[in-house]
């Protein structure tokens, strides 16, 4: 498993997860990621942080000679150690991905690649001609949804039979049980009587946060006790167009912000504390948030994009909004709350689909078999 962002950027999780669960369903795995993943030696494999140096202010070209190195450790680590594929993950296809893919086939491993995201969502990240190379140079390739398989046939004229959609698993054992509603607010500082709506992760321009704040001040005027929580660190934009939005409609008073990387350890208290958690995203293939939410039995408003309706199905496992339309989202937010119960009532039916259609002893079954297809000669 090549998967060098780990706890840098909160992948820690699935890509433990996901090597507990290939392991569990008879394989092997070792993990090679960044040093900023913490790991005891307890997880049931081996992790190894090759990564070293890879994120931070260092010059572009240092961090690029580095993660080649990294990489070239894993990649020759893997294969010493007898593994016979190398799993990529990627949210975008650069130098560095083709790199990993061109050394990893050099050295006779199978390709397996995890399509997060299957277009950047930041112009100038991809490079089409690396993109259509490294996912060809691939034997099996991995998409979460539906969405993500009919783009990568459409637009990268990837093959349906060298495609797997295996669901991004579910976060119930990571939910930290011991923690109370009552204390998580009370960590932030809420009143009983406010009603905690919550926009949780990295603040991108496709996920909508603008779309959120226009629609809360809606949703204000009807329900003065509706608060919005927000953490996340901002990626690849600046949060100061969205603080305009929040000082031109009052909404300081209203908003509390934590524009900053939330640590694990933060993590349960924002979802514990959550009336409702909004994801107003634009463009998304899946979101590892809304399965997080859910996994906390937080009721989830999403938009109605179709890499959240795969996840989401409206007053059956969640609500549903009209994309960009904040007028919608206020409308929605005030049906939400208007019959005691029911949004706790939706919210455990979400608990209850993720928590078994996410699975990860099915999803580490699913990917081994994806490992054993690029196995065979004919996934050439």
């Amino acid at each position: 498993m090549i998967e060098p962002v780990g706890g840098h950027g909160g992948m820690n999780f699935y890509d433990f997860a996901l090597c507990r669960s290939i392991v569990k369903a008879g394989g092997q795995a070792s993990l090679y990621t960044c040093e900023k993943t913490r790991f005891d030696g307890t997880e049931g494999f081996p992790i190894h942080a090759t990564y070293r140096g890879i994120f931070g202010k260092s010059p572009a070209w240092l961090r690029g000679v580095r993660f080649c190195i990294g990489s070239l450790k894993a990649l020759l680590g893997s294969r010493l150690s007898s593994h016979q594929v190398a799993h990529f993950h990627f949210f975008h296809v650069g130098p560095l991905e083709l790199f990993n893919v061109l050394v990893a086939r050099l050295l006779g491993l199978r390709v397996v690649v995890t399509a997060h995201d299957v277009e950047a969502f930041k112009q100038g990240l991809s490079i089409p001609l690396f993109v259509r190379y490294a996912y060809r140079l691939a034997h099996r390739v991995i998409a979460h949804s539906q969405i993500a398989k009919r783009e990568l046939m459409g637009d990268l004229g990837i093959s349906d039979k060298k495609i797997d959609v295996v669901l991004h698993g579910n976060y119930t054992d990571n939910v930290q049980k011991y923690l109370t509603r009552d204390a998580a607010r009370a960590h932030f500082g809420f009143l009983p009587e406010q009603r905690i709506l919550v926009f949780f992760g990295q603040i991108k321009d496709v996920k909508g946060l603008d779309i959120l704040l226009n629609g809360f001040a809606l949703a204000r005027q009807n329900d003065k006790s509706l608060h919005l929580l927000i953490g996340g660190r901002v990626w690849k934009t600046d949060f100061s167009k969205y603080a305009e939005i929040i000082a031109q409609n009052d909404l300081t008073a209203h908003c509390t912000l934590h524009i900053r990387y939330i640590p694990d350890a933060e993590v349960p208290f924002f979802y514990r504390c959550a009336d409702l958690v909004v994801l107003p995203y634009s463009r998304i293939y899946q979101s590892g948030v809304v399965l997080e939410a859910m996994s906390y039995g937080c009721a989830v408003l999403v938009s109605d994009i179709d890499g959240m309706l795969e996840a989401v199905e409206d007053e059956r496992t969640g609500f549903v909004f009209k994309n960009q339309d904040a007028q919608h989202l206020a409308q929605r937010v005030g049906e939400v709350f208007s019959t005691p119960g029911h949004s706790q009532q939706i919210a455990l039916q979400g608990f209850r689909v993720v928590n078994t259609r996410n699975d990860w002893t099915l999803l580490g079954q699913q990917t081994l078999a994806c490992y054993q297809q690029a196995m065979q000669p004919a996934a050439h």
